[in-house]
């Protein structure tokens, strides 16, 4: 068995342990610092995030409403992100020579697009790392902490950082998990009616489930349903929508700055100028044909008839299918590449101030070791360099 000193040891070779590493690094380049890295590479995340071109972080004009793209860990991160936040998370890489980009989402990527000079400006810090090194478990001691890792290694350190998702070993600190769920996803549908309608988007409809509700675009897929306002309901739902095994009816207001009332009022209006149009073959809405097309049949419209001959009962199913389509969902699907959960460190037992545990003096969390997650766009790097750099900070002191 190998006993190895350090003065302070990073549980993970993800964002925001490398980032905290590098920080310490440079602050202070004789600590003895090592990182621990599970896989065979560090930042491999980080690697693939955005297609492989990062997005770093979202422009931020307030933090308030920054943090309302956080379903969880929101409101611990006001605090957090005022000290260190978009603004210096920019000026920190770009002083890294990595020059930064906005788009105009407000997602913020390397000017070069590629997530490689993400990736050296944190690996040309120095950062002593150690790559294949699986933690199976940790203790305390009197002066620190004991490390033992698969390969039956063991280390000591007086800081500890976790930073990593995952492990049994995190149990053994003496801290509450919350359970991890998929945060970020895609639904199914067995409604074949519905998907045979695939590549149509609509900009701006209000999706909701039992509890939920989300505003965005909603784009049909050949399975079901994807777009921004699908995955803002799965993130904020997550644990919901786990706990009724993705099984629920989703309904869909196609038109919501308008009400149900005022969709009538145009249906009228339109009967009375075209009667001799056919229901199916005409949206008064704006919405897509083949899109209106569904909606009129499913309100129990004869699409064939002529507006003129449409009775006020049939303009009133017709309205209340744009209002409150019902979808019925069968399953989620992955999204794209990204790999958000929810769960981890139940935030009450850890000081935002400075990343400390409140059960463990000298254990640190940052990252995805924490019950924090976000919607896409640079929000969950974020709350990994932020938190990084507070640990760091705090490791330092």
């Amino acid at each position: 068995m190998q006993m190895i000193s350090s003065d302070i040891i990073i549980v993970g070779g993800g964002a925001a342990g490398m980032f905290a590493a590098a920080v310490c690094a440079e602050a202070a380049p004789g600590l003895k610092i090592l990182v621990l890295e599970k896989g065979s590479k560090p930042l491999a995340k980080v690697r693939v995030s955005g297609g492989g071109r990062c997005n770093l972080t979202h422009e931020c004009s307030d933090i308030r409403t920054f943090v309302q793209n956080y379903p969880r860990g929101g409101a611990e991160l006001i605090g957090p992100l005022h000290r260190f936040g978009p603004a210096e998370t920019t000026a920190w890489f770009e002083a890294h020579g990595v020059p930064l980009v906005v788009l105009d989402d407000g997602c913020l990527f390397p000017r070069s697009d590629t997530s490689e000079d993400v990736i050296n400006a944190l690996l040309n810090t120095g950062i002593n790392i150690r790559t294949n090194a699986e933690v199976s478990r940790v203790w305390k001691f009197d002066g620190g902490f004991n490390v033992k890792l698969a390969n039956g290694d063991q280390l000591a350190c007086k800081k500890l950082l976790v930073a990593t998702g995952g492990g049994a070993f995190v149990e053994g600190l003496g801290h509450t998990i919350e359970p991890c769920v998929p945060s970020l996803f895609t639904f199914k549908t067995s409604d074949k009616d519905f998907t045979a309608l695939a590549g149509i988007v609509v900009e701006d409809v209000r999706v909701s489930a039992p509890g939920l509700k989300a505003e965005g675009a909603l784009l049909i897929t050949h399975g079901g349903v994807s777009g921004p306002a699908v995955l803002r309901l799965s993130s904020f739902g997550a644990r919901s929508l786990a706990e009724n095994a993705y099984r629920f009816a989703m309904k869909i207001n196609w038109l919501p700055a308008q009400s149900e009332e005022e969709i009538f009022q145009t249906l009228e209006k339109f009967r009375v100028a075209s009667p001799r149009k056919q229901i199916g073959t005409w949206s008064p809405v704006g919405l897509s044909s083949r899109l209106w097309k569904l909606l009129a049949t499913r309100s129990g419209a004869d699409e064939t008839r002529e507006w003129g001959a449409c009775p006020v009962k049939v303009l009133r199913h017709i309205a209340a299918q744009v209002s409150g389509f019902i979808l019925p969902i069968t399953g989620k699907n992955p999204h794209g590449e990204e790999f958000v959960t929810c769960g981890g460190i139940r935030l009450k037992e850890v000081n935002f101030k400075t990343m400390e545990s409140r059960i463990q003096p000298g254990l640190y969390f940052a990252g995805e070791v924490l019950d924090i997650d976000a919607l896409t766009g640079g929000f969950n790097l974020q709350a990994a360099w932020t938190t990084g750099y507070l640990a760091a900070q705090s490791l330092l002191s």
